[in-house]
């Protein structure tokens, strides 16, 4: 299936390709039959006055090639100077002789309408232009995420994942944030958003993916405020409320932006599991229905220090969201033939924090020709809780169980220093170091009915982490050939307070080499190939977090046993003018993953994540940007072929399976555009896994008068989004169902004020480690 999809696509790029191998070659003279020496860019313009084509004539000579027959005219330009030139047909190779006088008194001002692409595929890497398409009226940065390619949003709306290569890295600007920062983004300070497929050593060896938001830039100076307002109905109604404010005068500028979300939260899984060992079958389906109101601030400094680069950022994030409700779970229980019904409640309260920030200061040597940048992180993330668990057991009444208390805060203080020295057009030298200290705490209390003694649980997790790296990029002629290296020393160590006793005492030497070499055989023609290697590490609270009482059967815990996953990836990209081909294979050890285990020693079920054996996968993908006069659309395809192994596991057969999305804008007329955006994803097993198939498709409408803009959507109309996973691990078989809180209708409304079209705001990461709070 594989090869006969290749064929088919090859096919298609050749087709394509010959549809559009037509050529112009130009010399530019003056009235004296003289070259010109002076820099002339030259523009060729099709039949709509649509900008097609960019090029710099060189010795008085330029190029087109790889067009189409049609109608098209050339500009030229130079200083102040347009000169246009009379439309022509194109049906064959064409030479053009052009008579350019630059010292013209008068010629006639054309405006040229370039429509910009709303994206772009280079390299394997996608940039979704944000700031210049209908996308900048979204309501959330959340949703926003949900629109790309490739990116699958977690049930819950908290999270995401990279289809076939896990949880990718997420960057704002050139600072690594994590789900909980970048989703207090707001949409309207969002210049694009770029796809990583390839990350170079310069990015963390953490993950296989990284998606990084850029904000907007400007250098006038100037001020902006703009006032939205969202309303969300899905299965609860919740509201969102922003304000962003910015200014920029001569060499400071400085940002603030708060929010305030009233957020009905629902989420719901369940489980059907059964353990043959013991004769135990089960399932159970919890509900959480809390109240999530959600206040979010952030504010930036950027004071350019001179006329020569320097510069110096601070910035301060912060986003707390208390949640208080109930957790319902109905349960359904058979051991031995013995059968019971439970319902529990949950009465939860619970108060989240995550506050970061931020100092960067940039040097650039003159005398040396190089950029020096040194920064200083600080990020904290507290998680306090309250639980009261109430059983029903076969409708017998509710009676009280247990009570839980637990205190979870963790702190990573983060430095770091760049270098960025240039030898020579064609040598590029990068040079870097950081220092990562973390330290997290878990206090838990839990108060029994029938037991006077609380059962206590403190324990206390720390980790360094000293890194460095070096990069070096050649040019020569058409090829590039970069290489890099990246080296990490991990000491990490977990102590039980209560037992006095160190139960994690580990140290890590790891190496991560990063190569990368490409052909550009002309602007529509390009090839790559890519290796790295990579490691995701557990989060800090997956290692030391308490239990969450589901039921008597079933409990969610972390797991302070998981170790890092190490990753090899394999990557070859090729552009074919506006088609981009990809073609990957990776192997993963230790791969982290979620499951049900069996606890003999309490008879119960722990759903809890755990390191696998081992993974491994290939895929092969393209991406088709398409544009007409009204309608834009990026699509992009993959096959792909996954397996995740374990020695404890029962393996299926792995099965191919095909991944599609597509994004899609029609302009109706100038002040409303169409929306409409989708993805699918076939039916998988990937070994130890079996996954259901899943088809999300979105509507939407937006307008833009004068100041205002107005969007209307709705989100996942065939309501397919519920994710089912089956497996059997260890002792369990189990059935897993995560229901998607769809579908969702939002209205939304944002008024602007003022205007600053550009910023000069830089900050570069310093925290490595941030996210695994």
């Amino acid at each position: 299936m594989t090869k006969s999809i290749l064929l088919f696509f090859l096919f298609i790029a050749t087709v394509f390709s010959a549809q559009q191998n037509l050529k112009i070659d130009g010399i530019i003279i003056n009235s004296n039959q003289e070259k010109i020496a002076l820099p002339i860019a030259v523009y060729l313009l099709d039949a709509d006055n649509q900008l097609l084509k960019t090029t710099i004539a060189q010795d008085s000579k330029f190029e087109f090639d790889q067009l189409k027959s049609g109608n098209y005219h050339i500009q030229l330009s130079s200083d102040d100077i347009i000169q246009n030139e009379k439309p022509f047909n194109l049906e064959k190779n064409l030479a053009l002789k052009i008579i350019f006088e630059p010292k013209s008194s008068q010629i006639e001002e054309v405006t040229i309408n370039a429509k910009k692409k709303i994206f772009k595929v280079e390299n394997g890497n996608i940039t979704l232009d944000v700031a210049n398409s209908p996308l900048n009226t979204l309501p959330t940065s959340t949703e926003l995420l949900s629109k790309l390619p490739f990116v699958m949003m977690d049930a819950n709306g908290e999270g995401l994942s990279f289809v076939g290569k896990g949880t990718p890295l997420l960057y704002v600007d050139n600072q690594r944030v994590d789900f909980a920062i970048l989703s207090s983004i707001a949409v309207d300070d969002i210049k694009s958003v770029e796809i990583i497929r390839n990350p170079s050593v310069k990015y963390e060896s953490e993950g296989k993916a990284v998606i990084k938001v850029n904000l907007k830039k400007s250098r006038k100076d100037g001020s902006q405020l703009s006032i939205s307002e969202t309303a969300t109905f899905q299965k609860r109604f919740s509201n969102y409320f922003a304000v962003n404010f910015q200014q920029k005068k001569n060499k400071t500028e400085w940002k603030l932006n708060t929010a305030y979300n009233q957020i009905n939260h629902w989420e719901s899984n369940g489980f059907d599991y059964s353990v043959p060992s013991r004769n135990i079958s089960s399932d159970y389906v919890i509900k959480s229905i809390t109240k999530r109101p959600q206040t979010i601030f952030g504010a930036s400094l950027y004071q350019e220090l001179n006329d020569g680069g320097d510069y110096i950022t601070v910035t301060l994030n912060s986003n707390f969201r208390p949640d208080k409700g109930d957790n319902n779970t109905d349960t359904f229980y058979s051991e031995n033939g013995n059968s019971t019904d439970v319902k529990t409640l949950n009465q939860q309260n619970r108060k989240r924090a995550t506050i970061n920030s931020i100092f960067n200061y940039k040097k650039k040597l003159t005398d040396w020709d190089a950029d020096i940048l040194t920064g200083f992180q600080y990020k904290r993330e507290s998680d306090n809780v309250d639980y009261s668990f109430f059983n029903n057991t076969n409708n017998e009444g509710y009676e009280f169980n247990q009570s839980r208390k637990q205190s979870y805060s963790g702190n990573v203080y983060s430095g770091r220093i760049d270098i960025e020295k240039k030898w020579s057009e064609n040598y590029l030298f990068e040079l870097g170091a950081s220092y990562t200290k973390a330290e997290t705490n878990t206090n838990n209390t839990t108060n029994y009915l029938n037991n006077p003694s609380p059962e206590y649980y403190q324990y206390l997790f720390k980790e360094s982490n000293v890194a460095g790296y070096m990069n070096l990029a050649v040019t020569a002629s058409k090829w590039n050939i970069s290489g890099g290296l990246r080296t990490e020393t991990t000491n990490a160590e977990g102590f039980d307070q209560l037992e006095n006793e160190t139960k994690i005492k580990r140290e890590y030497l790891d190496w991560f080499p990063n190569a990368e070499i490409s052909f550009k055989q002309n602007d529509n023609y390009d090839y790559a190939l890519n290796f790295r290697k990579s490691i995701s590490r557990p989060n800090y609270g997956n290692l030391a977090s308490g239990g969450l009482y589901g039921s008597p059967y079933v409990e969610y815990q972390g797991n302070p046993d998981l170790i890092p996953t190490y990753t090899n990836t394999l990557t070859f990209t090729t552009n074919l003018n506006k088609i981009s081909v990809n073609a990957s294979a990776y192997s993963s050890k230790n791969p982290l993953g979620y499951t049900l285990v069996y606890d003999d020693d309490r008879n119960i079920s722990k759903f809890t994540a755990v390191n696998f054996d081992k993974e491994s996968g290939v895929s092969l993908g393209v991406d088709v940007p398409l544009q007409g006069k009204k309608w834009t659309s990026q699509n992009s395809l993959s096959v792909n072929y996954d397996k995740v192994e374990d020695s404890l596991a029962v393996l299926k057969k792995s099965t191919p399976y095909v991944y599609f999305s597509t994004n899609n804008t029609v302009n109706v007329w100038k002040y409303l555009s169409v929306l409409l955006d989708g993805s699918y994803i076939t039916k998988r097993v990937e070994g130890l896994y079996e996954n259901n198939a899943m088809c999300l498709v979105n509507l939407g409408l937006t307008s833009s008068v004068s100041d205002f803009d107005f969007t209307v959507r709705y989100n996942d109309v065939f309501n397919q989004m519920n994710y089912i996973q089956k497996m059997s691990y260890d002792k369990i078989a189990s059935t897993g169902t995560f229901f998607g809180n769809t579908p969702t209708i939002s209205i939304a409304a944002k008024y602007n004020f003022g205007k600053l079209k550009k910023s000069n705001y830089k900050e570069k990461a310093v925290n490595e480690n941030a996210n695994r709070l």
